[in-house]
């Protein structure tokens, strides 16, 4: 019997007291490298961003995207920290659970400084699948094995052949303490058309639907698309999850609330088809106020991490000899001039007077939530 509830904080706040512990799942550090074209796309949506974008790509010489990556801001150790103080906030013991893009050690780092039973070894792996390429949340690896299964994701990723993922899912569910989401579901990576990640989807679904456990509510996307998530999983007879996809520095819109102690008992809950899902406060936002926040946060600069202070210490390029460096060590400064000025804007756009202007302006635009 599947029981998935999902609840939204700014009509019941009060339920959360039937509830001992807040989980938040798929959350992004440094580890993660982020495809670069996912910034203008970001920036296009902007208020009186658009211009400066448009005018770069016009004048500046056209960048090789598949050569290029961004990585998030935050160290392990500060996205847990983030994520932990939200949920203390609301009088509940925090379980936090980091899936960087087919890496594991943020996870492997904080198992020194962090209670592991609160702290799961997880990764978002990357499945090309088709003409299209999913992405499975994959909680609670065992510690002792987790870089052997990582490299088994990454070979499969490296070489993609269909008929092999059932045969890899399947053993991997076999693990009873090891939760597999399938995540945002009807998100399109940067140039698959919708057509083929329909076809892709439907056949993973016929083949694979045996081992994937739960189906990801996602807190940075429409509530449009979770909406289809939910008739998904409805259909396909399996529980939902929260997924918060947080990359920058707002905590996760979304989290699972339980009376579980540990993520393993957690895990047993979603694997036995019962999930609350509870989506924040920030959630009603409207998409074009978080998006300019969280690409501020981005491109601002971060004093606390040496190394890593400016954007263009966390944007990364392979030359000709497949060796990534950071842009700051082709510039000098903070890159040319309409770049600097993108985030001249974005830095005004986020501060508190436009800021609020911006957010009575696009009010109808936040995510409405029958």
């Amino acid at each position: 019997m599947f029981q998935t509830s999902v609840e939204f904080a700014w009509r019941d706040f009060k339920l959360i007291e039937r509830f001992r512990t807040g989980v938040s799942l798929h959350g992004h550090t440094m580890h993660s490298e982020e495809c670069l074209s996912f910034i203008p796309r970001l920036l296009r949506r902007i208020p009186g961003v658009e211009p400066l974008v448009q005018r770069y790509q016009h004048e500046g010489k056209p960048v090789d995207f598949a050569s290029a990556y961004w990585t998030p801001p935050l160290g392990p150790a500060s996205a847990l920290h983030l994520e932990q103080t939200q949920i203390l906030g609301m009088g509940l013991r925090p379980l936090v659970s980091l899936t960087d893009h087919d890496n594991i050690e943020a996870g492997m780092s904080l198992r020194v400084t962090a209670d592991p039973r609160d702290v799961p070894v997880s990764v978002e792996w990357t499945v090309p699948y088709e003409r299209s390429v999913l992405h499975l949340g994959v909680h609670n690896l065992p510690p002792e094995s987790a870089r052997a299964w990582v490299a088994r994701f990454s070979g499969y990723t490296a070489d993609p052949r269909e008929e092999r993922l059932p045969g890899l899912m399947e053993e991997l569910a076999s693990i009873p303490d090891i939760l597999i989401v399938l995540n945002h579901p009807f998100w399109l990576e940067e140039g698959v058309r919708q057509a083929d990640h329909c076809r892709a989807l439907d056949r993973v679904l016929r083949e694979g639907i045996l081992f994937l456990q739960a189906f990801e509510l996602n807190g940075t996307r429409t509530w449009n698309e979770n909406a289809k998530v939910v008739e998904l999983a409805r259909a396909h007879r399996r529980p939902l999850i929260s997924g918060g996809d947080r990359h920058a520095c707002e905590p996760s819109a979304c989290i699972n609330l339980t009376n579980a102690a540990t993520f393993s008992e957690f895990v047993a809950e979603i694997r036995g088809g019962d999930s609350s899902i509870l989506f924040l406060a920030q959630y009603r936002e409207p998409l074009a106020v978080r998006l300019s926040e969280a690409a501020w946060d981005i491109l601002r600069r971060y004093p606390e991490y040496p190394g890593r202070e400016r954007w263009t210490d966390r944007i990364y390029y392979r030359g000709e000899d497949a060796v990534a460096r950071p842009l700051s060590a082709v510039w000098k400064d903070e890159g040319p001039w309409p770049l600097r000025a993108i985030t001249t804007g974005l830095q005004v756009a986020v501060s508190t007077k436009l800021h609020f202007a911006l957010r009575l302006f696009l009010a109808q635009g936040g995510e409405l939530v029958r």
